[in-house]
């Protein structure tokens, strides 16, 4: 076995504990709260051992979609209409996390920075004041594609 095992073994005796805990009826946890300490767990093994760089992007996903399920539980789901853009955000906070910790690749940003934007334009598709903001995404197309074309006949 690897010395990686130690900290996966961590990992699952402290959430068996928590399980094993709420079904004695010790103390009970909301659902999200497992969510959110298993995105928790998952994000302290990665500082804890920084080669582990495969935990960070799901323990932050994780970590975020339990904040937000716990908020949401808390509203009776009511906010769930408008926050749902938060389910492509967190993976884009999970890539930048490992751009910005993981030597700077592009390929960690590159698909980091797509979600976060789109998860920001959901957030503003809605806004009265910006209605016409989808004229900039139709701008931004048309560009590429007159860029595609205009490469296509130079090859």
């Amino acid at each position: 076995m690897t010395s990686n095992s130690k900290y996966l073994g961590f990992l699952f005796v402290i959430l068996g504990f928590l399980f094993l805990m709420d079904n004695l009826n010790v103390f009970t946890i909301n659902w999200s709260l497992y969510i959110i300490l298993t995105g928790l767990l998952l994000v302290i093994v990665y500082f804890l051992k920084k080669e582990l760089v495969i935990f960070l992007l799901p323990g932050t996903m994780l970590l975020i979609y339990g904040i937000l399920f716990l908020y949401c539980a808390s509203t009776d789901w009511q906010n769930m209409v408008r926050l749902w853009p938060v389910l492509f955000i967190a993976p884009g906070i999970g890539f930048l996390l490992l751009y910005f910790l993981k030597n700077r690749e592009p390929i960690y940003s590159v698909p980091g920075i797509l979600l976060i934007v789109f998860g920001a334009l959901f957030f503003v598709r809605k806004m009265a004041y910006i209605k016409f903001w989808p004229i900039v995404l139709i701008v931004f197309g048309i560009v590429y594609l007159v860029r595609f074309y205009q490469n296509k006949e130079k090859s």
